[in-house]
């Protein structure tokens, strides 16, 4: 079968495929949902190598466990989250510390724009440390829906709930966040 008509399958298609040994349906597969994982990914490591090696090992682990994969009517991507969600535990459970951020002298600035670098650099550290402080449920829900601009449809899919309760826990994640950072704020008043 040519790749054009192989790209157009929809997902549970391109798995009973590559179940059979199709290698250019897990490809397809994989281009479909390379840069989502990634991207999830990237928001919570702090280096693209990490972001990279962990990618490809999601990719890899989903592989190896597709004779195990059944179809129950979730986007292959809430399986590719799943397995990217355990990875990051466990990348982290073997970490003994955060890693640092990217340092500031790396960045090249002309003099005229350090004050409004250094005002929206204030302005994500609060945003940063507020949402570190919210439980992890709001920080998944934030990272999906608003730094990964998933649709609702998508996020639902992907952490096992309704539409509705995405909704609703973005709205509770977003107001805690700025409690949070109003709080924060007040305190370094």
């Amino acid at each position: 079968m040519s790749e054009e008509i192989i790209q157009t399958l929809d997902d549970a298609r391109l798995i009973e495929r590559a179940k059979r040994g199709e290698v250019e349906a897990f490809g397809c597969l994989y281009e479909r949902y390379l840069e989502s994982i990634y991207r999830y990914i990237r928001t919570r490591v702090a280096e693209d190598r990490t972001a990279e090696d962990l990618t490809e090992t999601v990719f890899l682990r989903s592989f190896e466990s597709l004779s195990r994969y059944k179809e129950k009517g979730l986007r292959f991507s809430a399986f590719l989250y799943q397995i990217a969600r355990n990875l990051l535990v466990d990348h982290y459970r073997q970490k003994e510390e955060e890693l640092p951020l990217e340092s500031a002298d790396q960045i090249s600035v002309s003099p005229s724009r350090i004050d409004d670098i250094i005002v929206i650099q204030d302005q994500v550290d609060r945003l940063r440390v507020g949402l570190e402080a919210l439980p992890e449920e709001y920080r998944e829900i934030i990272r999906l829906r608003v730094l990964l601009e998933l649709s609702t449809t998508e996020c639902a899919e992907w952490i096992g709930r309704s539409e509705g309760a995405v909704r609703v826990l973005l709205h509770r994640a977003m107001k805690a966040l700025k409690r949070q950072v109003v709080k924060d704020n007040e305190q370094q008043a």
